[in-house]
């Protein structure tokens, strides 16, 4: 099983989650929790985050879920639910449970949320383990 600080410096290796300001919050077993600042850069015409963002955020933070048992993973297939738009907060939050994990293939679930604790946007990963 990994460290949680063995998950952190996956993060820190990560150009792209870097450039977008990911934080991991905490792991655990079958869990990961990480968040982005709301930033300028980060937004799409209408003024709330890109969706391509919030994304990438719970493609990480599932990946992150998935890899807790050692094996690096990829993902196979992703679906999101964008029920409310990303604004007038500061953090995007992002928390990955493992639904399922086997041999070769894992089943996240992913809720992001905003300061309140609002659901705003829902998805599932499906990761293979390599």
């Amino acid at each position: 099983m990994r460290t949680e600080q063995e998950l952190r410096d996956t993060i820190k290796r990560n150009p792209f989650a870097q450039s977008i300001g990911m934080e991991l919050l905490d792991a655990g077993e079958d869990r990961a929790r990480a968040r982005i600042r709301l930033q300028p850069q980060l937004e799409n015409i209408y003024g709330g985050v890109h969706g391509g963002c919030a994304f990438a955020l719970a493609d990480t933070i599932a990946g992150i879920a998935a890899s807790m048992r050692g094996a690096y993973v990829t993902t196979l297939q992703a679906s999101m639910n964008y029920m409310r738009p990303v604004i007038q907060t500061e953090y995007l939050y992002c928390e990955a449970v493992i639904q399922r994990s086997g041999g070769k293939i894992s089943v996240v679930r992913t809720e992001l949320t905003d300061d309140s604790g609002s659901l705003l946007i829902d998805g599932s990963f499906t990761y293979y383990h390599m």
